[in-house]
């Protein structure tokens, strides 16, 4: 059975299968050939899947960052980074980073980070006299960021799927130390590459007009602000945060950037609507895959093979690094997080790794086959706003890529980089 499920669902992918359906179709092929299982099991995992409490807080923090998007936050967080950045040799590219590190608090999504910003910073820097390349490889480089510094889709995700003793909320907390990390290294990278080349220096903005900037973005910064304070404190479960935040991010596009109105919610509601379906549904027909996936044995099978190869954390947690990095090459994040906690999981915990350490290592890796060819989006998306081919842009990549896989080295074999922030904030003990 296990045979079959995996031989079809890589099979399906080679002729380029959707992943959702890849999944469904595997399953359904599996209990086909099983004999002994009826068909109305996959109707009835389907269904559980999707039955969660927990996962309404998905398509609420889908929603509150596309009004966040759509409501006028680009530009205040734009000047906002241009103001504190834009000084130094490499400005623009400098401001890009740090925006992207901002707006990450507030998305969630690498690809809504790359939307909202690369078709308004990638422009300025090519018309700046940035070469395309660069530009488009540092901005998707930069929109890593979406799914690392809460709120997170990815992390809750892997919190819901992972057990009930991995929290969501020393996830969130986890997952701020690492994206400041990776935006610090990129703005070593790009301020390295700007000062070779000679790239401008953006128009200095006086120190004092900072705190006029910071009046208008506050608004925008407050939301993350607003989500981790009432979850660790107590006050909102994740799910109920992810409701405020809508609340809040349709207040602030209404009334106080005014960007908002009857006219464009309809567009956000639709945009929602089609991004919580298709991350609904991959959810929904993963759980009748996994589950057939654990009854096959396969999890136990591979934490017996890495256990027979080292009983090591730091030689079983290199060797899924690798593993992890040649799968975000071929596959999305979401998709490699539900096929593979349940295989991991068991692995880590049999020798002692923290689940949440690992959630953000397993997050983070995979995020950063978002700008891997052939199947990095982020790289499609940026390299059209830059108007060059992917592979003038993927020529530029390799310092930024490099920066991303020395902060996963970091947080990889220093748990305390993940694990400081929960443990001051909520007690977390591990």
């Amino acid at each position: 059975m296990g045979t079959v499920l995996i031989g079809v669902f890589f099979l399906l992918l080679a002729v380029s299968v959707p992943i959702g359906f890849a999944m469904g179709l595997a399953t359904m092929a599996a209990i086909w050939t099983h004999g002994g299982l009826p068909m109305s099991l996959l109707a009835q995992r389907t269904l559980v899947g999707a039955d969660s409490y927990a996962l309404l807080a998905i398509p609420f923090f889908i929603l509150a960052g596309n009004l966040m998007n759509g409501g006028g936050i680009t530009e205040q967080i734009i000047r906002l980074a241009n103001a504190m950045v834009g000084r130094f040799r490499g400005g623009l590219a400098l401001t890009s980073v740090t925006a992207a590190m901002i707006f990450s608090g507030l998305s969630g999504s690498a690809a809504a980070d790359a939307s909202a910003l690369g078709k308004v910073l990638i422009p300025a820097m090519k018309k700046q006299g940035y070469g395309g390349g660069f530009a488009a490889a540092l901005m998707a480089a930069a929109c890593v960021n979406g799914p690392i510094i809460p709120p997170s889709i990815p992390l809750v995700i892997y919190g819901l799927s992972a057990g009930k003793g991995v929290s969501i909320i020393a996830l969130f907390l986890g997952g701020i130390v690492p994206g400041v990390l990776l935006g610090l290294s990129l703005m070593v990278a790009a301020y390295v590459i700007a000062v070779k080349r000679r790239y401008p220096v953006s128009e200095a903005v006086p120190l004092r007009e900072i705190p006029r900037l910071i009046g208008p973005a506050m608004w925008a910064l407050m939301m993350p602000v607003i989500i981790l304070v009432g979850v660790t404190g107590g006050v909102v479960t994740v799910t109920e945060s992810a409701t405020i935040a809508v609340v809040y991010a349709a207040f602030v596009g209404f009334f106080i950037y005014r960007e908002l109105n009857w006219r464009t919610i309809w567009p956000i509601l639709v945009q929602t609507a089609l991004d919580t379906a298709l991350v609904m549904f991959i959810i929904a027909l993963s759980s009748g895959f996994g589950w057939l996936l654990a009854v096959s044995g396969i999890p136990r099978a591979a934490a017996a093979w890495i256990a027979s190869v080292s009983t090591d954390p730091t030689i079983i947690l290199m060797m899924i690094n690798v593993f992890l990095l040649i799968i975000g090459i071929f596959m999305e994040p979401l998709p490699a997080l539900f096929i593979l906690i349940p295989v991991l999981v068991p692995v880590v915990q049999a020798v002692g790794i923290d689940l949440v350490h690992f959630g953000l290592v397993m997050v983070f890796n995979l995020c950063l086959g978002l700008i891997t060819p052939p199947v990095g989006i982020l790289l499609y998306i940026c390299a059209n706003f830059a108007g060059v081919k992917l592979e003038e842009e993927s020529r530029e990549l390799g310092p930024f890529l490099l920066a991303g896989l020395v902060v996963l080295a970091i947080i990889s074999f220093f748990p305390s980089t993940v694990l400081w922030l929960p443990r001051v904030l909520v007690g977390y003990t591990g």
